[in-house]
């Protein structure tokens, strides 16, 4: 994995981005979102690319309409949904990702400053020792009006919530994603990535990739958050086809299931990226499948894929003993992680 000052040493390339837009059933919002896109007021050359999941909505004649006035959007259209198909469409869009810098929107949100690129890569280049930008956002309904009842709705979901501005620290995976992704800009470290990592990072199951992603910034330096809201997000899960709707139709026990699975997962990424392990993730799995036998009545465990993870699949009965010992551990360190934080 390389490091980011070997990035930085490396990339000495004037700024430039590459703004990566997915799409799938956005014939409703998808203009805005492009047009939002092309209203930046920027010193370096931006493309962009747009990539549609086989929309049966017509979102793809939109994106190639688009495509045909503006030679810097590259369209990517699908003739078969990649993720109703069990597959990741990132191989395909990675030689496309070719700017110093890296903006990701999906297509049912939009950005609300015309300088917010402009922002964002004038710090990066001014601060060698961070790997991406984040910033505010303004949620939104599916009406495009401002509800800040999302925030309100997801008030143990990081990405959602209103902080003050400040630093991820570098290094630091217990951290967690405070703020949404479309808000992110990133240095392109991919560029330098092997066949074999880039395998290893896409077949890493998570159960949102918006943390998968940051887990890889802030493992390689700071990242910093702006207090403004430059983007706006929606918020829609009654209906559609976004990750929050389709959350909310999954069941409960589904949704814990994939959750845990993804802490398995990304404690093996973390451990081949950065050398690191999660420093209680035995106790942590220990504790969800206690969890799921008393409120499922189902073995997390033994239903989860981890034919890979021979160490987690047989757990001794007698380390549950160990169980209040790691609770009070646990809320120890959250009450100096509260007072660390105030």
């Amino acid at each position: 994995m390389i490091t980011l000052s070997e990035l930085v040493e490396r990339d000495k390339r004037p700024p430039s981005v590459t703004v990566s837009m997915t799409c799938y059933n956005h014939r409703k919002y998808i203009d805005k979102a492009i047009q939002s896109v092309l209203m930046q007021k920027t010193n370096f050359p931006v493309n962009i690319l747009i990539h549609d999941d086989a929309s049966p909505d017509g979102s793809g004649e939109i994106i190639r309409r688009y495509a045909a006035e503006n030679p810097n959007i590259i369209p990517i259209i699908e003739e078969t949904n990649l993720v109703q198909n069990g597959k990741s469409f990132f191989p395909i869009v990675l030689p496309y990702l070719t700017g110093k810098y890296i903006a990701l929107l999906e297509c049912d949100d939009y950005w609300l400053d015309e300088h917010k690129l402009q922002i964002q890569v004038d710090y990066l280049e001014s601060n060698p020792d961070c790997i991406a930008v984040y910033h505010n956002i303004l949620p939104i309904n599916k009406f495009g009006e401002h509800d800040e009842s999302c925030r309100k709705e997801n008030e143990h979901d990081k990405g959602f919530q209103d902080t003050d501005e400040g630093d991820f620290k570098a290094g630091d995976l217990s951290q967690n994603m405070k703020h949404q992704i479309g808000s992110l800009v990133e240095r392109n470290f991919w560029q330098f990535m092997s066949p074999e990592d880039i395998a290893f990072y896409i077949n890493t199951k998570s159960y949102t990739g918006d943390s998968k992603l940051f887990k890889m910034l802030v493992g390689q330096g700071r990242i910093h958050y702006f207090k403004e809201k430059f983007s706006a997000y929606r918020r829609v899960r009654d209906e559609g086809d976004s990750f929050s709707a389709r959350m909310a139709r999954t069941g409960e026990y589904e949704k814990y299931k994939r959750q845990f699975i993804s802490i398995v997962h990304m404690n093996k990424m973390l451990e081949h990226f950065f050398g690191k392990k999660y420093k209680t993730v035995y106790f942590d799995i220990l504790l969800w499948e206690l969890k799921s036998r008393i409120k499922f009545r189902r073995s997390v465990v033994k239903e989860a894929d981890l034919s890979s993870y021979n160490e987690y699949k047989n757990i001794p009965f007698y380390a549950y003993l160990f169980f209040p010992f790691f609770l009070v551990y646990k809320a120890v360190r959250k009450i100096f992680r509260i007072i660390r934080d105030t």
